[in-house]
């Protein structure tokens, strides 16, 4: 068996992260998901998202407990300030990200909130559904998908998921990972079996900081047609096969053309499975992948 002092981890159901780490590369997948590794260092900008996230999940629950917006806005803070500095804080100077500090975030929450306090008065969205946790079974009747809605919304009538990013990308470049976009399609497709009516699509609402400018908030629409949302199913299920038959077979290809950009390159540069195992042990923890935890920095 393949690194066989690592216990396999593999979930029972999978969901968009398992998915796009499989279809960036196999071997990822099989570090990553299968064996649940995961570099021992935090990564500035991820814990940046995840900290945005989490105010903007308290935001949201603490207006559905009765709060007024100012002790939304100070409880959402607070825990998120908290995340922060359990993350490590600020990312060390000199790394690209190096302007997404606490203070950034502070700032972007605080901006964030005057979005989110303009759309209450307007009352043209009702949140129907907060870090909506989901697992539906696909037309086959025997696969199964998963994953954390953002929010589920009604909006002028009809349903729609939201999904909160946090990006430097400018929204040019944005628009074009809109379509195609497995984690959209999914989430539309989930949330309508889940709800048991059609969803529309995601509202993408952007929260966009550069080491120049921002923050400020860039909302984005897409939409699915079940036209499009049968092609994706199609799509899924046979991909769930490939997965199946590197499962049976114990073999994880490589795809070497995302190799400069992965966390696992040391592992993989190895000349030997025993020197793979050696730099997993010394630079990676086990910590496998599980969409139904709560979010946290990572």
């Amino acid at each position: 068996m393949f690194l066989s002092d690592f216990t396999r981890h593999e979930p029972e159901v999978l969901d968009h992260t398992a998915i796009i780490t499989a279809k960036t590369c196999f071997r990822k997948y099989f570090l990553k998901i299968v064996l649940g590794q995961r570099p021992k260092e935090n990564i500035g900008y991820i814990s940046f998202g995840s900290c945005y996230h989490t105010f903007r999940e308290v935001l949201e629950k603490k207006y559905a407990e009765g709060k007024n917006e100012a002790e939304c806005f100070e409880s959402a803070l607070e825990t998120t300030l908290e995340q922060w500095q359990k993350a490590g804080g600020d990312p060390p100077v000199g790394a690209d990200y190096d302007y997404l500090t606490g203070e950034r975030l502070i700032k972007s929450c605080t901006k964030a909130t005057e979005w989110w306090v303009k759309e209450k008065a307007a009352k043209r969205i009702v949140v129907m559904a907060t870090e909506q946790e989901f697992i539906v079974t696909l037309s086959d009747g025997v696969t199964k998908t998963g994953g954390r809605a953002d929010q589920i919304v009604r909006w002028n009538g009809k349903l729609w998921g939201r999904d909160f990013k946090s990006t430097s990308k400018n929204r040019a470049w944005y628009q074009r990972l809109l379509e195609p976009n497995d984690q959209i399609t999914r989430y539309t497709l989930s949330e309508g079996l889940l709800c048991g009516e059609p969803v529309q699509g995601q509202l993408v609402e952007l929260l966009y900081n550069t080491k120049k400018e921002g923050p400020k908030i860039e909302p984005m629409i897409a939409t699915r047609t079940q036209d499009q949302l049968k092609e994706w199913e199609r799509g899924e299920l046979f991909f769930r096969l490939l997965l199946k038959q590197m499962a049976e077979a114990d073999n994880y290809p490589m795809c070497e053309s995302h190799c400069p950009y992965c966390d696992f390159h040391s592992v993989c540069k190895q000349a030997s499975e025993r020197s793979m195992a050696d730099v997993l042990k010394q630079h990676f923890t086990t910590k496998p992948w599980d969409f139904t935890r709560s979010l946290e920095v990572v």
